[in-house]
């Protein structure tokens, strides 16, 4: 986030970095033993949903940590694979993306789309990102060896949490270059700055905090 120092952590978009992180704790999806950027090393994923939010940023998180991604939208079929992408041709459909899969996330926000669970292989992992239900759970739950995964609500809510915590180190710590640069152009560096800058970030930062626990005990009561 500051080249060419790159001392600053990045801010990755909370949905997408909560996948991640359920997906390292799932079996047989990441592999420990395997070099960073190699992890998902022969993982093929199919993701339903290609938004700039989620889908989008999350097929180029896996394929950056080694797997072939497939994002699927309305309109198009592309394959995310050693840090590029590419355009599928017209007979790549969904249901021979997720086939082929051992890793299917969907994130459709209609109520009135289901995955067709035939598609899916025995011993897959399925991640739901929609706040409705992607697929037929009772028919899901019957693909043997399946790790399912029916909400990423909290673990979003965690993520928030993270990049909030980021964003105080980087920018407002005492220690961070963009505090000891606001404190030196400001007063010369001889008065001192609060440590949250000024009122405003202080107050953004309160509501921001509030609105995360929020959803977090309304989440926990489901």
């Amino acid at each position: 986030m500051d080249p060419p120092n790159n001392t600053r952590k990045c801010i990755i978009p909370c949905t997408a970095l909560s996948v991640v992180k359920i997906l390292e704790q799932c079996p047989g999806c990441y592999d420990s033993l395997l070099p960073v950027g190699r992890k998902l090393e022969g993982k093929v994923v199919t993701i339903i949903n290609r938004s700039e939010i989620v889908g989008r940023p999350l097929a180029a998180m896996l394929a950056n940590d080694g797997a072939e991604v497939y994002s699927i939208d309305i309109e198009s079929v592309v394959r995310f694979s050693g840090n590029k992408l590419h355009m599928c041709a017209d007979d790549v459909t969904p249901e021979s993306c997720v086939k082929k899969s051992s890793i299917v996330i969907t994130g459709v926000p209609v109520k009135t789309y289901k995955l067709n669970v035939d598609w899916i292989q025995p011993g897959s992992t399925v991640v739901n990102v929609s706040s409705f239900k992607n697929v037929d759970e009772e028919s899901l739950l019957k693909v043997p060896n399946l790790t399912y995964v029916p909400m990423v609500g909290k673990v979003t809510v965690a993520m928030l949490e993270r990049n909030l915590i980021r964003l105080f180190e980087n920018y407002h710590h005492p220690d961070s270059q963009p505090y000891l640069d606001h404190r030196d152009a400001s007063s010369g560096g001889r008065k001192k700055i609060p440590w949250y800058g000024n009122p405003i970030q202080l107050y953004t930062a309160a509501v921001v905090t509030a609105i995360a626990v929020m959803s977090f005990v309304r989440n926990a009561k489901k």
